[in-house]
C-alpha cells in the first residue's frame, strides 16, 4: 500500500513540474511579444517622426531634450 502511495505522489510531483514548466513557457511568451509590440511602436514612432520633420529637426528635439533647453 506504501508502494502505491509512493508512486502516486512521485507522478503527482513529475504532472505538477511540466504545468509549472508549460506556465513559465506560456509567461515568457507573453513577454516576449509584449516586448516585440513595444519595439514596433517606437520603431513606428521613429520613421513617423523622421517622415514629418526631417533628421535634423529630430536631432535637434533630441538635442533639446537632453540638454534641457
Amino acid at each position: 500500500m506504501k508502494a502505491t502511495t509512493t508512486a502516486n505522489t512521485t507522478v503527482d510531483i513529475t504532472s505538477q513540474k511540466a504545468i509549472d514548466q508549460q506556465a513559465a513557457e506560456v509567461g515568457l511568451g507573453v513577454i516576449v511579444a509584449f516586448t516585440a509590440l513595444s519595439g514596433l511602436w517606437g520603431a513606428t514612432c521613429l520613421f513617423s517622426a523622421l517622415a514629418q520633420h526631417g533628421i535634423v529637426r529630430l536631432a535637434a528635439g533630441w538635442l533639446q531634450a537632453i540638454l534641457g533647453g
